[in-house]
């Protein structure tokens, strides 16, 4: 049987990435159950500077991007993921000031884009003599993946989702969906170190739906800055490391 220390970090399987989802106890528990996660709109990020990570000086560059942008808004969305659920800080701002929920996945690495931290916003080549500026492809991609330095500790990645796929989006009212499959498999769920969940209940849920996912709570380190496995739920985690490594054979 694996450690659960070394299991919990495991490398992910090749052709993969490892990416942590922070979110409330009630949104994770919908989410196991319906299989799914719900899409963000750039339009309602916390970054006033998502889709703007260039200069806007030129008159025309800025009439380019700011029409980017709403195009952007209404057909595309993104799902954000940090590469370390360790992190105090991303418990607070995600996921109820550590009453709620992070969910580990692994993501099929062609789908997952890593984001960019410039210290600047960064210059773009343009002809001043021109009247207009397109978005080229180039430029788009910068501008979907650049965020300030200031959020770089954050480590996000990035899956950018096409509102349209019906295979892997579902449209619920005025909200988007993007279905767990092959490449977006749950393998993870931490509950807060102050989440109110039942944990057996939560184990139960998971079981059912997500047989090769493990759960446990966290807490605060003892001598460093971090949050890590409760220590009281290593013996369940074992089991439930037994019985996936099982039922892998």
């Amino acid at each position: 049987m694996s450690d659960v220390n070394s299991y919990i970090s495991a490398p992910v399987p090749d052709g993969f990435k490892r990416g942590y989802y922070f979110t409330s106890a009630d949104y994770a528990l919908s989410g196991i159950a319906l299989r799914r996660l719900k899409v963000a709109r750039f339009s309602d990020a916390n970054d006033p500077f998502e889709l703007l990570g260039v200069r806007l000086r030129n008159k025309q560059v800025r009439k380019a991007v700011n029409d980017f942008k709403k195009r952007c808004n209404k057909t595309t969305g993104l799902l954000c993921f940090s590469q370390d659920w360790t992190k105090p800080i991303l418990w607070s701002y995600y996921a109820e000031k550590h009453k709620g929920v992070c969910l580990g996945f692994d993501l099929k690495s062609e789908l997952v884009k890593d984001v960019r931290y410039p210290a600047d916003r960064e210059m773009v080549d343009f002809d001043k003599e021109s009247d207009s500026f397109v978005v080229d492809d180039k430029l788009k991609e910068r501008l979907l993946l650049a965020k300030s330095i200031q959020w770089e500790p954050e480590g996000e990645v990035r899956i950018i989702v096409d509102l349209k796929d019906e295979k892997k989006v579902k449209r619920d009212g005025q909200l988007y969906f993007r279905r767990f499959d092959s490449d977006m498999v749950l393998t993870r769920v931490i509950l807060g170190p102050n989440c109110a969940l039942d944990i057996d209940a939560v184990r139960e849920l998971v079981r059912v739906r997500h047989s090769h996912a493990i759960v446990f709570r966290s807490r605060a380190e003892w001598s460093n800055f971090r949050v890590v496995i409760n220590g009281d739920d290593k013996p369940s985690v074992a089991e439930q490391i037994a019985q996936i490594e099982k039922t892998s054979f």
